[in-house]
């Protein structure tokens, strides 16, 4: 695989779904209480789009890590940006539902 489109899926993909779920949050959190979406639908969909994000992004930290060549630090501390920014995002959308 040409490794720019490797970096887009392994990287950016998951970058742009925690902007998403970023935007998201905050505005539900700007939304009165009673004006929120606590629909399981959503919140289902919002759980599921952070899973797998915390999932992609983890394991490509965990391989970033332990390969052989080792790349450049940015694009580990992007993989666990991304994997840590989801996790917090969920804590917070529990807390305030």
């Amino acid at each position: 695989m040409n490794v720019q489109v490797r970096r887009f899926v392994v990287y950016w993909i998951p970058f742009i779904a925690n902007l998403c779920l970023t935007g998201y949050l905050v505005w539900q959190l700007g939304l009165a209480p009673d004006q929120r979406h606590s629909e399981l639908r959503m919140f289902s969909i919002l759980y599921a789009v952070g899973g797998m994000v915390v999932g992609a992004s983890g394991v490509t930290a965990f391989f970033h890590v332990t390969a052989n060549e080792k790349g450049p630090r940015r694009w580990l501390a992007f993989a666990l940006v991304n994997t840590i920014v989801p996790t917090v995002l969920l804590l917070v959308l529990f807390r305030a539902g």
